[in-house]
Formats: structure tokens, sequence, C-alpha cells
């Protein structure tokens, strides 16, 4: 009986994971932004809301992720990170971090190494943003996996998302 209930509460549980996804929810668990719901909402991103979107396979860091779980296990996990930077605007990278606009970003300082010590290739560039495409930023944890490291997001595949409720794992 008692694992009839378990797989009962796992199955329902999985069921309405599902759900919230298809009706335009996201659930973060990841360190990069705070633990909660999300809900995407109509309407094009601009800078400073919060998007989520997949790597595209075409970005030279999407075989990287995908050997070193970096989007989950299996395979492409949506990311979720705030539109720091939109077509026009400056980038400028350096030992400090990420500047935009000549404005330096907080917890944007580029890692040599991940968590586990293997080398993060850095593809994003001092640059001037170009035309339909962003830049996404984690500026609440220095750990993200963000566009410091991938580079440039095409804005077509942004969606902004809004918390729903958020809350804190572990103390």
């Amino acid at each position: 009986m008692k694992n009839f209930m378990l797989i009962l509460f796992c199955s329902h549980a999985l069921a309405l994971i599902f759900l919230l996804h298809k009706v335009g929810y996201r659930i973060n668990f990841t360190d990069s932004m705070p633990h909660g719901i999300y809900q995407i909402v109509p309407g094009q991103p601009v800078r400073g809301d919060l998007v989520t979107f997949s790597l595209d396979a075409a970005n030279p860091y999407f075989n990287i992720s995908l050997e070193r779980h970096y989007l989950g296990l299996n395979g492409n996990r949506p990311l979720l990170k705030i539109l720091a930077g939109l077509p026009g605007d400056s980038i400028e990278i350096s030992t400090d971090g990420i500047c935009i606009n000549s404005k330096l970003l907080p917890h944007t300082q580029a890692r040599t190494t991940d968590r586990h010590g293997r080398r993060l290739p850095i593809f994003l560039k001092s640059t001037v943003i170009p035309s339909a495409k962003g830049l996404a930023l984690s500026t609440y944890t220095e750990n993200s996996f963000d566009g410091r490291y991938f580079g440039l997001v095409d804005m077509n595949q942004m969606q902004r998302v809004i918390p729903v409720l958020t809350f804190k794992l572990g103390g």
C-alpha cells in the first residue's frame, strides 16, 4: 500500500509539472535565478525582463553543455536569464566583468573553469550587439551559465517570463 501511494503521488506530481509546462509555466531549481515558478507572458522582451529560451543547436556551446549536463540530464532544458543587452548596445569585456554601454553589471566576471575544474571557453567578445540579437545574463549569481560563455541569443528565441512564486531551497 505504501509503494502504491508513493507511485500515485509521483505520477500525479509529474502530470502536474507536465501540465504546468504545457500551459506556459516554468519551474526553476537552478541557482542562476531565484528558485520558483515562472509564467511565460506575451510581448517582446525589453531590457531588464526575465526571459526563457533554449540554446540553439548551432551555438558552439550547445554540444559542450549537453556533454557536461549544463542544461539538465535529458538535453536542452530552457534557460532563465535577464535580458541585459539589446541590439545596438556596446558590450565591453574586461577582467572586472561585462559593461553594457559603459555600465559594469554585477556578478559578470567570467570564470575560466566550471565547478568541476573543466575549462570554460568564452565566446562573448567586446562588440556592438547586432540587430535581432540580445545578451542574456544572470546578475543574480556569479556562477551562472549565461551569455558570458555562450554569447548572444536570437531575440526571436526569447520569451518574457514573470515570477509567480519564488522560494529559497536549503535554508
